[in-house]
């Protein structure tokens, strides 16, 4: 039986070497073609002299490699979704990313498994790895733009630099709520409702609106003309409101900074408050109005602009006034 197999074997060399002169091809093809049946012909004729060395044995490393890999694909899934359950990052953004990167991981050590069970056969691996490596050439040089798309929002999301929720404004132009973080687009929705899609590589600059902290600042602007120990003494009262009303939000006291400029509208106060990124709208809208009614019970205007409207006679009569100004002797 065993020469039996030996000769057919021999038999199916002969065939495909014949068919390889019948149909000429490159060098490269008649060397794969005449590797192929030297090994095929090989593996035979050792099965068959040696079945525990060269089947059993093999068999037992395929079996091997198989769970390894399995075992090993779980248990870095396993890390991944644990490392992500501590993550503050959303949860649509977080099953995004564990997704994205649990696929990577699996079909990395699939490959990697597939590479090791042909070395097994005594397959020459470098024409496999050449050829993988020039189709990830080509894939980088078409879609280059897709590529810099899924790298950006893998940045964007492992960084939390912006999440579902937050108010964020981009690239100084578009300021609004993100809706949606993808790997290729960000989904940002204004105030006035308009939905703007963003290619992940047009966002250069992220301002968010909504880490951590945020610190209101109001500016209040009176005539030159006031009394500013009673415009202090006004906004110390608002910011005794303020303090009281958004006890929970304030991270730090408000703070009155006085005389912070001077020109020809008035003097202008500012008060500062340090706050929890949700409050932070909210507060600067009352600091204002507590400001405003704390000024207004105390008699105190808001310094403003002023027209004032003459008739042609009153303006005559100015314009006199300022003529005759003029031609009088200066007094030494």
């Amino acid at each position: 039986m065993g020469t039996d197999l030996l000769a057919f074997s021999t038999d199916v060399e002969k065939k495909i070497a014949e068919n390889i002169s019948k149909n000429p091809q490159t060098d490269t093809g008649q060397n794969l073609a005449e590797n192929i049946a030297h090994k095929t012909k090989s593996l035979f004729v050792n099965i068959i002299e040696d079945p525990f060395q060269y089947l059993l044995m093999p068999l037992g490393e395929i079996i091997l490699i198989i769970a390894l890999t399995i075992i090993a694909v779980r248990l870095i899934q396993r890390l991944i979704n644990k490392t992500f359950s501590f993550s503050r990052v959303q949860s649509n953004q977080g099953h995004t990313l564990r997704k994205l990167i649990n696929s990577v991981v699996q079909y990395t050590l699939y490959f990697i498994a597939i590479l090791t069970i042909l070395s097994i056969f005594g397959i020459n691996l470098a024409p496999v790895l050449a050829g993988a490596g020039i189709l990830g050439l080509a894939i980088g040089f078409g879609a280059q733009s897709l590529v810099k798309d899924v790298i950006s929002g893998f940045f964007l999301i492992f960084e939390r630099q912006l999440e579902v929720g937050d108010l964020v404004q981009i690239n100084n132009q578009i300021t609004g709520t993100v809706e949606e973080v993808g790997l290729r687009v960000t989904k940002i929705r204004e105030f006035n409702q308009r939905l703007h899609y963003l290619a992940n590589r047009t966002i250069t600059q992220v301002t968010n609106y909504n880490r951590e902290k945020m610190r209101a600042i109001i500016n209040i602007t009176v005539p030159l003309e006031t009394n500013f120990d009673l415009v202090i003494t006004s906004l110390e009262q608002a910011c005794t409101q303020i303090k009281e009303k958004y006890t929970k939000d304030l991270i730090e006291d408000p703070d009155i900074a006085k005389f912070t400029n001077m020109d020809m509208n008035g003097v202008q106060f500012m008060i500062t408050a340090l706050c929890s990124p949700d409050a932070y709208f909210q507060l600067e809208r009352d600091i204002r109005k507590e400001a405003l009614d704390a000024l207004h019970q105390n008699g105190i205007e808001i310094a403003y602009t002023r027209s004032v409207i003459y008739s042609p006679d009153q303006a005559y009569e100015l314009q006199v006034q300022n003529k005759e100004r003029t031609k009088e002797p200066v007094r030494s």
